[in-house]
Parts: C-alpha cells; structure tokens; sequence
C-alpha cells in the first residue's frame, strides 16, 4: 500500500469485497461514539443516525460474519452534556447564522457536487474517465456515495442505496474492468448507470437480483446529480453555497471548540466519572454484557471527539474493558497525547526520542485503525504515538468542515472498513 511519508498512514482503499457466511445467533455489540456538533435538536440528526445504523449493520456487519436482522448497534448520546451558549452564539460575527443540516437536501447535494469537483481536479466529472484513470469500482463508489448525498434522507433510502450498494460489489467481483466502463468516449453518467443496472440484472440466478429495490424513483435525483457533476453547471460556484458554508463554518467551529472544553473541564475522575465519561462507559459496559460464547466480541467506532473519550475511557477510566475492534475516525487521539491531556499519566522521560519512542500497546485494546482525512484539519495521525495503531488516509470528496463528518455519509467508507477490520 502507499505511505508517503512516515506515520501518514495507509490509503484507505480496498475493492476487494468479502462475502462471509453468517451464523445463526450472532449479536457482536457494535458501538458508536459521536462526536462533537451534535445535537438531538439539530435538523437531520436522526436521519443521519439512521444512516449510520444502517450501513453498519448492511454494509459492515454481514462481511464479518454476522447476522445484520441480530447485530446490536447502539449510539451513547453525550451531546446533552456538551458545551451551551448562554447567548445563543451572538458572540459570532455577523449576528445570526444560518445553520446546514442534513435536513436541507438542496444544499446537501450542492456541497457535495462542488466538492467532488475539486477532489478530482475538474469542472466535469466523468465516470467513464474515472474508470479508465482509476477504476471501475472507484466510479461504482462514487454512484453510491453520491446517491447518498441526494436521496439518503430517509431510513427506506438508506436500506435501497445499502442493498443496491452490495449488489454492485458482487458485480464488480465477477466484471472488474467491463468494456462499456472502458470506452474510448465514454458513457454519460446517467448511462453509465443504466449500463451498471443492467449489469447487476444480468448475474446469475443465484445472485441477489434488484428488481425490489424501487430503484426507478429514487434513482431519478441520484441520476440528475450526476448529470449535474458530469456537466459542469456553472451554478455551482455562484449558487450561494460558498456564503452558507462560511455562515455554517463558523458556527460549527465554535460548538466544535466548545464541546473538548468541556469535556476536558467535566471529565472526572475513575472514583467520580463526568457525565460525559458516564453515559459512553456505561453503553460500553452494557456491551460487553450483551457477549455470549459464541460471540465475543465487542467493535467500537469513535468519531471525532468520540475517539478521545473513547481512548480515555480504555486507558484510564476502564483500562479493565476488553475491545476487540476500536475505529478512530476523524479524531483527535494522537494531538491529544502530544499536549498530555488525558488522564492518565505518561512514563517519566516518555518519550526520550520522539521519532522512536512510542506507547506501549493498551493490553485490553485488539485490533485499533485510526483513519483521517487530509482535508479534515480536525483529523490526526496516530501511528507515529502508540505502538498497536495503524494509520489509514480515506478520500471524503468533501473540503473544509463537510470533511470532518464526510466519513459516515458515504457507503464506500464502510466498505474499507470492514476490509480493513478483517485484513
């Protein structure tokens, strides 16, 4: 795999898909810790919470064995006890602001469409190029991740884009490299679709057919989207979405400085946890309860601040808890130990030589990714920190703050997940 320089970690690129039986009476404990800027009062929270659900148990769980009708998924909700403006933000220049939530699907897919044309270098996007370039299944991603962005508003979305998500990785396991993906001048985006559904209609009759998708109506706005970024509309950079994004930027920026100073100020102590520290310990402790003998492990996925209370809790407040898988996404787990925040305290003189001394591997932690984004400035390395880490860099297609929580909005994110959880 790439590394470009030391500690910046992995691609984190997979298109391998695995396909591994599920037995009968799994129930592995799936846990997720949120992050900061979020808020059950906030616009699009439970749809973005039942996205996540959704492509953990679709798209993460069946590859690793496990049933997706059994596996328990559960979300510690901290954000009750995060940081509150006792004058609603007026501190931010400009008086009020409007706020970005993915409830707003216009504004959504218009974030999206402009940032997938910087992420590739163009003003057109095309899959067919993409596919000669790259790869087909890079192009297959970015149907999917961007269908997501346009119609995955809704739990029924979520579970069509999750299930026809699958039926194109077993498509792209029997056809890597099609002809029609191929051609010299390519297919336009909605054909190169219609190409691909075609496709997946043409497996064998043993294969998952997506005739009950519904795909016909919902495929409409997923397929205008990619007319869109195909065709270089020149509204993209005029339509007011670079103005709502700095109104949005820094309103998120300051919820997001606000929740780590108060996490940091009410965290507590192993005799006397915070109530931040309280809520996710004892979702945790509720997990490990839910094990059984035949199925013993315990998968935890912190993002973003959730990824340092999650460690904090492991090294300190529960360093007794046993996690089988630990996910850092998009956190701040290393940067934290640079500045010596955590509770715990390191050994004397630690480290002696910072380009050779690491951290001794937690005894309770398995298997621990970390993953960033080099466009989320709020994501950082760990590998160069802990010895029992391994630093993997994943593409969002978002720039700015979209970048930070760009991770779970795309189902080719929890493909490489998954790959990388059984590598």
């Amino acid at each position: 795999m790439e590394n470009v320089f030391p500690f910046e970690g992995e691609r984190f690129l997979d298109y391998n898909y695995v396909n591994v039986s599920a037995g009968s009476g799994e129930k592995m404990p799936i846990v997720f810790v949120h992050g900061v800027n979020n808020r059950k009062e906030d616009a699009g929270f439970n749809d973005d919470l039942a996205r996540k659900k959704e492509f953990l148990k679709t798209l993460v769980a069946p590859p690793l064995g496990l049933d997706p009708t059994k596996v328990a998924v559960s979300f510690p909700y901290w954000g009750g006890d995060g940081v509150k403006f006792l004058w609603n933000q007026v501190s931010l220049p400009g008086g009020s602001f409007e706020s970005l939530g993915l409830g707003n699907q216009t504004n959504e897919i218009d974030f999206w469409l402009s940032d997938v044309q910087k992420t590739f270098g163009a003003n057109s996007v095309i899959l067919g190029k993409i596919s000669r370039d790259k790869s087909f299944a890079e192009a297959v991603d970015l149907i999917w991740d961007t269908s997501a962005a346009a119609t995955a508003n809704s739990p029924e979305n979520i579970q069509k884009i999750a299930t026809a998500y699958q039926a194109s990785q077993r498509y792209i396991a029997k056809h890597p490299a099609p002809a029609w993906a191929l051609k010299a001048e390519p297919l336009s985006n909605k054909e190169f679709v219609d190409a691909l559904l075609k496709g997946i209609n043409e497996l064998p009759a043993d294969e998952k057919k997506p005739e009950t998708f519904g795909l016909s109506d919902w495929l409409t706005s997923t397929k205008e989207a990619l007319d869109r970024l195909g065709s270089a509309p020149a509204d993209l950079a005029t339509s007011g979405v670079l103005a709502l994004g700095r109104k949005s930027t820094h309103q998120k920026a300051s919820r997001f400085l606000g929740d780590v100073f108060v996490y940091l100020k009410n965290r507590g102590t192993v005799g006397a946890p915070g109530p931040i520290v309280s809520t996710v310990l004892r979702a945790f402790r509720e997990a490990d309860i839910a094990r059984n003998p035949d199925d013993d492990k315990l998968v935890i996925v912190g993002h973003s601040l959730g990824g340092v209370i999650t460690y904090d809790i492991l090294s300190y407040f529960a360093p007794d808890l046993k996690v089988d898988y630990l996910a850092t996404i998009g956190s701040q787990v290393g940067l934290f130990e640079e500045m010596s925040l955590y509770s715990r305290a390191l050994p004397a003189g630690m480290p002696n030589d910072a380009l050779k001394d690491r951290i001794a591997a937690n005894p309770n932690i398995g298997k621990w990714l970390n993953v960033f984004d080099t466009n989320d400035v709020f994501s950082f390395s760990a590998e160069g920190i802990y010895q029992n880490v391994k630093d993997f860099r994943y593409d969002t297609g978002y720039g700015g703050l979209g970048a930070h929580g760009g991770y779970f909005a795309r189902p080719s994110f929890y493909k490489r997940l998954q790959t990388r959880l059984l590598a």
